[in-house]
């Protein structure tokens, strides 16, 4: 009778079961190879670690990623992906948590109250699904110390009674974690550029050549990573870095865009939108300050005026 009830309750409603909760790796690896530029070490990175964890029966705890880089190089934008591939309603689903420090988590005054809020969520979250993602984006605004709360979230260990559980016992291991934030980005452009001074191009630049920079620098940077015990204990599983963007990445971003408005750009029009973007560090200027973020509003205002000149 049980069975039959939630048969019939989860045919109108979102159920924790496979076919709500698909995690399409393979689907989300098509995606990632057609939406997103210049990534490669990030990418694999991140399709390993969630393929391992989907895949194994007993995983040994939560999955915890913590993705770093300059503004537009896609990391929420791939942090939405997993969203959008591992859930039958995407990001809309009841299971996909996001929380933004810059606007939900500000205040030093209010560490506390927030370490309450979180734990209290968290909870919530896996008791109603244990394949809950939780995505944590622009942790560098958030004060330090409020991420402290998910050690034992993120820690090894079977499920047992949280607060907030109603003496329920609450699996833990299944669920994903995402840390998004700029800490670490400048030492992961300055290491391309040193890299790059040695010979080694950004192409051939590996995951091992990034890890260590990210990891210290996380932690000794203002914000929610400061001096945070899930990283003094050794709890973020990847550190994945996403490099900053070059001329030609750039370009596949600006022909993407332009397919929106069903339309291939000119080389002129190519270089009409690359003209309102800076690049840098000096003196070489060889990355994108803003990487892809204002790409498609360029890219609108260039299609908008081809069309107000056909028009005329």
């Amino acid at each position: 009778m049980y069975k039959y009830y939630e048969k019939i309750k989860c045919s109108y409603n979102e159920c924790c079961n496979d076919h709500y909760i698909p995690q399409d790796v393979r689907e989300l690896h098509r995606l990632l190879n057609i939406k997103v530029f210049g990534q490669k070490i990030a990418t694999d990175s991140i399709l390993r670690a969630l393929y391992a964890h989907t895949n194994t029966d007993n995983t040994p705890k939560a999955l915890a990623m913590s993705f770093h880089g300059t503004s537009g190089t896609g990391k929420t934008f791939v942090a939405n992906m997993i969203g959008e591939t591992f859930y039958k309603k995407g990001y809309q689903s009841q299971y996909f948590h996001f929380i933004n420090g810059r606007s939900d988590l500000t205040l030093e005054s209010e560490v506390e109250q927030y370490k309450e809020m979180l734990q209290k969520k968290i909870v919530q979250g896996l008791l109603e699904c244990p394949k809950s993602l939780f995505i944590f984006d622009e942790i560098d605004s958030m004060p330090a110390g409020v991420l402290n709360i998910l050690v034992p979230l993120l820690d090894y260990g079977k499920p047992r009674v949280w607060p907030h559980s109603s003496n329920n016992f609450v699996e833990t291991r299944k669920a994903i974690y995402i840390f998004i934030t700029n800490a670490g980005s400048e030492q992961i452009v300055e290491r391309v550029i040193n890299l790059r001074g040695k010979g080694k191009s950004r192409n051939d630049t590996t995951l091992a050549d990034y890890e260590d920079v990210i990891s210290v620098q996380a932690f000794s940077e203002d914000g929610g990573f400061y001096k945070s015990d899930i990283i003094s204990n050794n709890l973020i599983d990847h550190y994945v870095p996403f490099l900053p963007l070059e001329v030609q990445h750039i370009k596949l971003c600006i022909e993407a865009a332009f397919r929106i408005y069903g339309s291939s750009p000119t080389i002129k029009q190519i270089d009409e939108v690359l003209s309102h973007l800076k690049f840098g560090p000096e003196p070489h200027n060889l990355y994108s300050q803003s990487g892809c973020k204002r790409i498609e509003t360029k890219v609108a205002s260039v299609v908008y005026k081809r069309g107000v000149h056909n028009e005329l």
